[in-house]
């Protein structure tokens, strides 16, 4: 158990005196404090006084306390916190943890704190024992299942933001989370206050077998015992994440299955399946953004084309006059780039949020199309590997998605710049390489729906402040069905050079089109050069072709970008390389899943399969194929070169399953 003897911490904003009227209007809020949670469904926020007296109060219970241990911990929660924050007049308590006692917290201050997440100071207790088991598999199975805990969390009500889970982990040993929000908190701050508590406790506590993150907005625990208190769970044994990069069947299951509670405190716990990329995943009904089907019969996974679909999605709009006073009514200063379906301008809300705006063009018909589909996806994908979407608008004709700014601009505007791409060595290269890979497995395996991304390229992969990569463009993206493991279009659409051979030729997409997409760019950012650079200038040789000849010549190293020096890791390196051949293989049997590429490139231990030539090998393609709809050399075409959101001229297309 966990000692909670110092969970209180007292504020240097301000001091009162004893005898003063705020002295007075904190005891009165504190003490009547348990049962004001209790009357109002474990969550109070209220205040007492007037003027300079005034005392904020909010606090709320664990999700799955009783109403009784609920009462008794804020009591003696509010009585620890008087006795040791004697005279300030802000400070923060999660609570006593008495045996089998859930902790509580409690938040006092002289100015208003509804709605605003506050992460500062944190309380941090590790569990003094370490794992049993390999730290790559298990950092694997604990990050997919700690951060799908925390979005189930952050899309709670009003009253209630708590998920909690459980899943078993290779070694037979079953792992329990619990994650929880102040009811108040936006999804978004609430995913954020969570996301940081999971970030702090990998800092701060990384190999030990469990422990506690507690912010003032939000807590998180995790362990290897049945800490929370729950109705029973079901749950089959899960297999082991796959210790090579194999043969995977797309649908093969992944690292492990895990179940999430959301719960409340005066009602019985609610039982929800948390997606951690089960092959057999439960697509839960997304009724908080828009209606996914209008016609299951002619076009089942295709998002409809009625206005109302979207219109239930009430917290995300914003009003044309926000847009326009951002943007400076989309002043041409402020154009960050131009694309088949509309342009990108930079703007900043009056909170001092810098954004970019994605002004889909009016005479679009595929544009409102696309504009439905990535509110659809992107609204409910958070992942910190994919590009957030703030909100949209529908108003005047206008159709806008409100994106958070990526300073950093996109990868290409990097990589393929002699100059700029001397800034990617090879550790941030790595870096990028591996996020994409983790932004992919949470679309493929971990999030809420199975999506293809369909056009996964250089120009799609946005940089933040610390050159982090975000996957955006969602335009084009497909949603799969439960057992779904592939489709067929009959009009192609997607990006010359990073389209798999059987999405090319034949119109068959499925998870591992994105596989081979992805080994493009791995060779794209290991040589530094565009996949067309060498069918341009060596005439007709594209980039898998040139690399696998140096491979085959025991030479790979001659591939690598000359700016990286000696700056790289030559085991990082041609791992790599490997991996990035194996994504390119023509059969898509052959290529490996996005869930055994995060393992491989997180252990550099794990035995890879010998690659085949790649697909196209020794081929070349004058012209693409009468079908394809695709941009020029491969990349977007952008006024500025420098598009923040890459925006493609191409259609959705009609899909039938297979």
């Amino acid at each position: 158990m966990f000692d909670l003897s110092n969970a209180q911490r007292c504020y240097d904003t301000g001091n009162f005196t004893a005898t003063s009227n705020f002295a007075k209007n904190r005891e009165l809020v504190l003490s009547s404090l348990p049962s004001d949670v209790a009357s109002n469904g474990g969550f109070y926020s209220g205040k007492v006084g007037n003027s300079s007296d005034v005392v904020y109060v909010l606090s709320f219970c664990r999700g799955d306390s009783s109403n009784d241990s609920c009462f008794k911990c804020l009591s003696s929660a509010a009585e620890d916190l008087m006795i040791k924050c004697p005279n300030q007049k802000a400070a923060v308590t999660w609570g006593t943890w008495e045996t089998g006692e859930p902790p509580c917290i409690i938040r006092y201050a002289d100015g208003p704190m509804y709605g605003k997440k506050l992460t500062f100071p944190t309380l941090k207790l590790p569990n003094v024992d370490d794992i049993t088991m390999d730290q790559n598999q298990f950092d694997l199975i604990w990050k997919n299942f700690t951060e799908e805990l925390a979005t189930s969390a952050s899309m709670g009500t009003s009253e209630l933001k708590f998920a909690a889970g459980r899943t078993v982990l290779p070694n037979v040993e079953t792992m329990f989370a619990q994650l929880q929000c102040s009811p108040d908190l936006s999804q978004i701050d609430c995913q954020s206050c969570l996301w940081e508590c999971i970030n702090d406790y990998q800092d701060c506590c990384h190999g030990r077998r469990g422990g506690f993150v507690g912010k003032p907005s939000c807590i998180f625990r995790w362990d290897l015992y049945p800490f929370f208190k729950s109705d029973s769970i079901n749950l089959l044994p899960s297999p082991p994440p796959p210790t090579a990069v194999t043969k995977a069947d797309p649908a093969a299951p992944p690292p492990a299955n895990a179940q999430v509670t959301n719960g409340n405190i005066l009602k019985s716990l609610r039982i929800v399946v948390a997606v951690v990329g089960s092959a057999n995943l439960f697509v839960l009904v997304i009724v908080s953004v828009c209606c996914l089907i209008r016609s299951r019969r002619s076009n089942p996974w295709m998002v409809s084309s009625a206005k109302d679909e979207v219109k239930t999605a009430e917290s995300l709009q914003f009003e044309i006059s926000e847009i326009r006073a951002a943007t400076n009514s989309f002043a041409e200063g402020n154009k960050l780039g131009e694309g088949g379906f509309g342009k990108v301008y930079r703007g900043r809300l009056p909170n001092g949020q810098e954004i970019a705006v994605k002004r889909l063009s009016q005479s679009s018909g595929q544009g409102l199309q696309e504009f439905k589909n990535e509110i659809v996806l992107v609204a409910k994908l958070q992942h910190r590997n994919l590009v957030r979407l703030l909100g949209f608008c529908f108003e005047e004709e206008e159709k806008l998605l409100v994106y958070e700014l990526m300073p950093n601009k996109s990868l290409d505007y990097f990589m393929f710049d002699p100059e700029k791409s001397k800034q990617l060595d090879w550790r941030r290269r790595y870096n990028i390489i591996s996020g994409i890979a983790r932004g992919m497995l949470y679309l493929h395996e971990d999030s809420r729906l199975r999506i293809i991304h369909c056009d996964l390229k250089a120009s799609n992969i946005l940089l933040d402040n610390n050159m982090n990569p975000k996957i955006s463009d969602f335009g084009m993206a497909r949603i799969f069905g439960v057992d779904q493991t592939n489709a067929s279009t009959r009009r192609i659409i997607g990006t010359y050079g990073y389209m798999s051979p059987e999405y090319a030729m034949h119109g068959q997409f499925s998870q591992k089109s994105d596989v081979y997409s992805f080994g493009v760019l791995l060779l794209e950012i290991i040589c530094g050069k565009r996949n067309d650079y060498y069918y341009q200038s060596d005439g007709g040789e594209a980039l898998a072709s040139y690399a696998w000849k140096h491979w085959r010549d025991n030479v790979p190293s001659e591939i690598l970008d000359p700016v990286l020096g000696e700056s790289y890791s030559r085991s990082q390196e041609l791992r790599c390389i490997h991996i990035g051949f194996l994504c390119v293989q023509e059969d898509p049997a052959d290529r490996p899943t996005m869930a055994s590429i995060v393992l491989a490139l997180s252990s550099q231990t794990l035995s890879l399969l010998v690659p085949r030539e790649p697909a196209f090998f020794l081929r070349s393609w004058t012209e693409p194929p009468k079908n394809i709809i695709a941009n020029d050399q491969g990349h977007d075409q952008n006024t500025s070169g420098s598009t923040p959101l890459s925006v493609n001229g191409v259609s959705i297309t009609e899909l039938s399953a297979r």
